[in-house]
């Protein structure tokens, strides 16, 4: 097992977000969407609806959404597919649908690395009567055209504030990682991070203060960091 020094690292001095005035052109003209980009992710999402056993009857469409398909794409940005499904089509199990469709999104990412023009593609199944976040882009790969179109709008990423709760939560996983905290504290913390997130994207959408301290958590790589130790700490007390 690593040294927990290993996963530390000092917190960033500038964020990484950026907003732009321009879809990003690795995927758009415009705003139209390149024909070899829609191809390419339908073939992805159907390949991935397949090998998590949805049925062809349940999925009545595959989406392209975040900030690929917005104006706040950066390099570290995710290629983000959802398949939309009907549950009605599904077994009746309705209570374990959504840990079964996340189990199958975290052990697809763990076992594929799947790139388009050099972005992670990360794929989700998504319930046909969810909401789409606010001011989030949402286009229709299966009908090639906008669901919800994007707008441009003014987004502060001067606000010293971001950064100040970007370093206060990467100090309190820092902090978790180095005393070897319980698993426990490490589940709470993913949960109110998790929280922190829905709550404000439910209530101001894609563009929150919470979800933009989300996205440089994710960016600068904290999470990722707190993850692969929770692993490698499972790994390590399973094994003989």
């Amino acid at each position: 097992m690593k040294h927990f020094t290993q996963y530390l690292s000092e917190a960033a001095s500038d964020l990484t977000l950026q907003y732009h005035d321009t879809l990003n052109n690795k995927f758009w003209r415009g705003t139209e969407l390149k024909s070899v980009v829609r191809k390419k992710l339908l073939e992805i999402g159907t390949v991935w609806a397949k090998w998590a056993n949805i049925p062809e009857k349940a999925i009545k469409d595959i989406v392209f959404v975040g900030g690929n398909a917005n104006y706040n794409y950066t390099d570290h940005s995710d290629v983000d597919v959802h398949v939309i499904v009907d549950r009605e089509q599904l077994p009746d199990c309705p209570e374990l649908v959504d840990d079964y469709f996340q189990d199958k999104k975290e052990l697809w990412s763990l076992t594929h690395n799947i790139k388009v023009f050099g972005h992670d593609v990360e794929l989700y199944a998504q319930d046909k009567d969810a909401k789409f976040p606010k001011n989030q882009g949402v286009f229709s790969l299966k009908n090639n055209k906008w669901i919800i179109q994007p707008k441009h709008h003014e987004v502060d990423l001067e606000n010293p504030h971001i950064l100040k709760k970007v370093k206060e939560y990467s100090g309190k996983i820092q902090n978790l990682i180095s005393t070897n905290a319980s698993d426990e504290s490490f589940k709470q913390m993913k949960n109110k991070i998790k929280n922190m997130r829905a709550s404000a994207i439910q209530k101001s959408g894609e563009f929150a203060f919470e979800n933009l301290v989300f996205k440089e958590l994710r960016n600068t790589g904290v999470l990722d960091k707190m993850n692969e130790y929770i692993r490698t700490r499972q790994d390590e007390k399973l094994s003989l």
